[in-house]
């Protein structure tokens, strides 16, 4: 049995986990009320079961009253500031509506941790920093199309102005095909479907024909230059499709190291 009227042995102490300067914080002047049961709970010393006094209803009474207005202010904070997230939520959104969530969620957490956090500043730093890098990914993760569309168009700009054919049906639709460059009064590019044809093209009777080249040389220049662009147009798919497998990995790291941190 322990003596309760003695000191905590520092050896006991350290079996429960607590630490010395958590040991040298308690005395008995300080002990209150001591019981056996659940923590928080009031038991009536005699029969063992819980006391409802008046003075505790009173109590409760003007708890949940602070709690509704505690609430309540919540709630109006948070319409203003999640309004246009909750506006450009559809039930059908996807991936899009759960990003969007977590940027809003992270943004207001990253506000709040500059203001109120109380953790040691160095640990503060790196929480608020790794939220912000989260955001980071999620924004260019909101349009995955970006990925491809960033890397082709740094391909782009290096190239001319690359236009496509099309064409229209009697019977209503239309297809758009190939790349190509002018030279002179025709195009050079490769026309693709069942029957692809490379080289020089005219529209011949409004109909777009493979013909001779007025400078085979030059044409031959172009088409080079064009197989290049569209080996280029590869590698920076490729990139896009990596870079976006590497934020999902990033992320990955990040919500398992941090998600848990990510409040006081």
């Amino acid at each position: 049995m322990i003596d309760l009227s003695q000191s905590l042995d520092m050896k006991f102490c350290e079996k429960l986990a607590l630490m010395e300067e958590d040991e040298a914080d308690y005395s008995e002047s300080e002990i209150i009320k001591q019981f056996v049961g659940e923590m928080f709970d009031d038991f009536h010393e005699r029969t063992g079961k819980r006391k409802i006094t008046l003075a505790l209803r009173i109590k409760w009474f003007f708890q949940r009253i602070s709690d509704s207005l505690y609430n309540l202010k919540y709630a109006f904070r948070n319409h203003c500031k999640w309004r246009k997230t909750i506006n450009e939520l559809r039930p059908w959104e996807g991936y899009s509506g759960l990003i969007g969530l977590l940027i809003t969620h992270l943004n207001d957490y990253i506000e709040t941790e500059k203001k109120y956090g109380h953790s040691e500043e160095e640990y503060k730093k790196k929480k608020i920093a790794s939220a912000k890098e989260t955001v980071e990914i999620l924004e260019r993760m909101k349009d995955p199309d970006e990925y491809l569309s960033k890397a082709r168009n740094e391909v782009d700009e290096r190239y001319p102005k690359y236009k496509g054919l099309v064409t229209n049906y009697k019977k209503g639709g239309s297809s758009y095909s190939g790349d190509f460059v002018q030279q002179g009064n025709g195009w050079v590019g490769e026309k693709g479907g069942k029957d692809p044809r490379r080289g020089y093209f005219e529209f011949i009777n409004g109909r777009f024909q493979l013909t001779q080249s007025p400078d085979q040389t030059e044409t031959d220049k172009l088409l080079n230059q064009m197989d290049k662009y569209h080996e280029e147009v590869h590698k920076a798919y490729e990139k896009g499709n990596n870079d976006s497998d590497k934020d999902f990995e990033r992320l990955g790291e990040l919500l398992k190291s941090h998600m848990y941190t990510w409040w006081d």
